[in-house]
């Protein structure tokens, strides 16, 4: 499986609005509304951010109310997750699992040289890796924004190199 991107509506947070329920009532009277990819408790998901902004801009007329769009990275099923991860994830009604893509760093680690030591690197990281998967043979890591200097650093003490990995 592939990492993609989604989009998620909330309800501002200063807003009294059951969106699952709004979304209910809104279904039933837009009949060209783009179908909803997932869902979980106040967000709805959509499969791209023009699905997203369409009914956004309806739903805010419809509940006279701001809605806030958030971009997703919808993760492979078989994603490790650590204890921490849910400051940044969710599991979604439907068994998705998802992460705040905002949030996030996600990259791979490379050897540099016949000195490197690419597993006692992960060992260092892993404190700080919020879940790993694999993509297309590929591991892949994910830990905070914040924290890519850091596995930068990591991974150079032990001769090796990361790289960013970038949603297609």
């Amino acid at each position: 499986m592939v990492i993609e991107q989604k989009f998620a509506l909330m309800a501002d947070t200063s807003e009294e609005i059951c969106l699952s329920e709004a979304w209910s009532e809104f279904i039933a009277l837009c009949a060209d509304a783009p179908r909803l990819y997932d869902h979980d408790q106040d967000l709805l998901i959509f499969a791209n951010v023009e699905q997203s902004e369409t009914v956004r801009l309806k739903l805010e007329t419809y509940l006279q109310a701001p809605l806030e769009t958030l971009p997703l990275l919808l993760l492979p099923s078989a994603t490790m997750m650590r204890k921490e991860f849910t400051d940044y994830g969710f599991t979604s009604h439907s068994n998705r699992i998802y992460s705040y893509a905002d949030n996030l760093f996600l990259f791979t680690i490379h050897r540099q040289g016949s000195d490197a030591q690419p597993q006692q690197a992960l060992e260092q990281m892993e404190e700080h890796l919020l879940a790993s998967c694999s993509v297309s043979g590929q591991a892949i890591y994910i830990t905070d924004n914040h924290s890519d200097e850091l596995m930068l650093r990591i991974a150079r003490a032990y001769q090796c190199s990361i790289e960013p990995f970038h949603i297609t």
